[in-house]
């Protein structure tokens, strides 16, 4: 397996709307319309940057975002 095979089936997998870890980014992306795979790349690089805060915000939205509703437009 190339290196290029491997690099591909990571972005297929993170463009995929299944859960990792949680499923906030996918929620997320679900939730406001907001591509699956830059949501996760937001997430990562915050919890990278501050890993603390990140991961205490991460999983208080992932207690959160399943009991807010969707909003019809």
């Amino acid at each position: 397996m190339s290196s290029l095979d491997s690099i591909s089936g990571y972005i297929a997998r993170m463009k995929q709307p299944d859960t990792l870890v949680c499923g906030v980014a996918a929620m997320m992306a679900d939730k406001f319309d907001w591509s699956c795979l830059w949501t996760r790349v937001v997430w990562a690089l915050a919890v990278i940057m501050n890993p603390g805060l990140g991961l205490l915000v991460y999983f208080v939205l992932a207690l959160v975002l399943p009991k807010w509703q969707k909003s019809g437009y």
